[in-house]
């Protein structure tokens, strides 16, 4: 599990370089972006919750997945 950032929606504001408890965030000046050095990401998720622009996710956590175990949990017993 490791995070990604989505250069189309990341706006550069820099949040997650100092959250980065594994220092595995830098900022690629040339692109404008930040980028994850997945070898040394942990998953731990601090940056996907601190992103403003929602530009960071963590792999097998996209919202959609989040919601869909949501819906499965709290589907109607017969149902599931």
């Amino acid at each position: 599990v490791r995070a990604t950032v989505d250069e189309k929606l990341c706006g550069a504001c820099k949040t997650c370089l100092s959250l980065c408890p594994y220092l595995a965030i830098t900022f690629d000046r040339e692109a404008g972006v930040a980028t994850i050095n997945e070898a040394l990401c942990k998953g731990c998720g601090t940056c996907v919750a601190a992103c403003p622009a929602s530009a960071i996710t963590g792999a097998g956590f996209t919202d959609d997945q989040i919601l869909a175990e949501l819906e499965g949990i709290l589907a109607p017993v017969g149902v599931r």
